[in-house]
């Protein structure tokens, strides 16, 4: 039986997030997972039906006998902090938990034969935004400067860190999926409340273009590369870019034109009154290339870049998509606490 045929043990991190609780629900009810857990440091948002939520630290030494436990052939490893209010509220740990963690899962896993298959979701604010860089950014392009936001480059310390796994001398299926800035109608990020805003200050004579990953997609992304065997290196997200001035008109929102020396006040006091806590790093978009996640991964995003964010504000035409009855999301029940 070859591996990817055989029942599946899978572990994902991150589970109090949208896309691994997503992915959890849709994983606990797919007819070829046996068992499946969440492993997060925050409390769940909702019960699941099959799925075990675990409590837990990436970054404790109590790390390796939670995994010999659970003995998963698959690692989804979807726990680093962006800018989500989880990440606003404990700013200097930010990297600790982005960075330490990794390192510490990869150290860890590195010696467990049983872990076949490591997924990571990165994103695709690792290339930078550098005005010399190609109009088009493939999953071949490296980064011209180093990074010039912090998520930025966490990411690229995290990537490098998983990595090192496929330099161990270790038979192991490394899949890493560049996700895109996720929005829509369910998700709740500091991207789709800051473009939900009926007020939305911008930079004043700037325009930046835009391009997001509907949440159905990504979550459709990571479960395909969970559940087959697709290595490699992929960008996800959603055809064609956007400018910022068209996604507020497309939303009925109207601009706050600041001056770029005082957009920053105007950020941390949204931040405070709890409205968005939107960082720089996602006005520093470019365009990118999916071409290799719809032939060689094999996933075409349903959301093209502007469907995604019509959907956000709740103007998509697409119908949404129709799961079998393996994939429908279970009732959400709030945990206990």
């Amino acid at each position: 039986m070859s591996f990817e045929s055989e029942p599946k043990r899978i572990l994902v991190t991150g589970a109090a997030d949208f896309a691994g609780s997503e992915l959890l629900r849709q994983l606990e009810d797919d007819d070829r997972v046996e068992y499946v857990a969440g492993v997060d440091f925050r409390e769940p948002r909702y019960a699941f039906k099959r799925a075990e939520a675990i409590n837990a630290d990436l970054r404790t030494t109590g790390l390796k006998h939670l995994i010999e436990s659970i003995r998963p052939d698959t690692i989804v490893h979807l726990l680093h902090l962006g800018s989500d209010r989880e990440a606003a509220s404990i700013d200097g740990e930010a990297h600790e938990i982005n960075v330490m963690g990794t390192i510490n899962l990869v150290a860890t896993v590195q010696s467990m034969a049983f872990v076949r298959k490591f997924v990571l979701m990165s994103g695709l604010h690792v290339y930078g935004a550098d005005p010399l860089d190609a109009a088009v950014l493939t999953e071949d392009t490296r980064p011209r400067v180093p990074a010039r936001t912090r998520y930025g480059g966490d990411l690229q310390e995290i990537e490098n860190a998983v990595n090192h796994l496929g330099r161990s001398g270790r038979n192991l299926l490394l899949t890493c999926l560049r996700v895109g800035d996720i929005i829509g109608p369910r998700v709740n990020n500091s991207i789709s409340r800051y473009l939900s805003m009926p007020l939305v200050p911008t930079v004043m004579g700037f325009d930046p273009r835009l391009q997001f990953c509907h949440e159905d997609d990504a979550v459709g992304a990571l479960k395909r590369a969970a559940l087959l065997t697709l290595p490699g290196l992929y960008n996800v997200v959603g055809d064609g870019v956007i400018y910022l001035s068209r996604v507020l008109r497309l939303g009925g929102r109207f601009q706050l034109p600041v001056a770029a020396p005082f957009l920053g006040w105007v950020s941390d006091a949204l931040r405070t009154v709890g409205l968005t806590d939107l960082q720089p790093h996602h006005l520093l978009m470019l365009r990118y290339d999916n071409r290799h996640l719809k032939t060689r991964f094999g996933y075409t995003p349903r959301y093209s870049t502007v469907e995604a964010v019509l959907d956000l504000y709740n103007k998509s035409k697409l119908k949404p998509a129709v799961r079998d009855e393996s994939e429908q999301l279970p009732t959400r029940r709030v945990a206990a606490a």
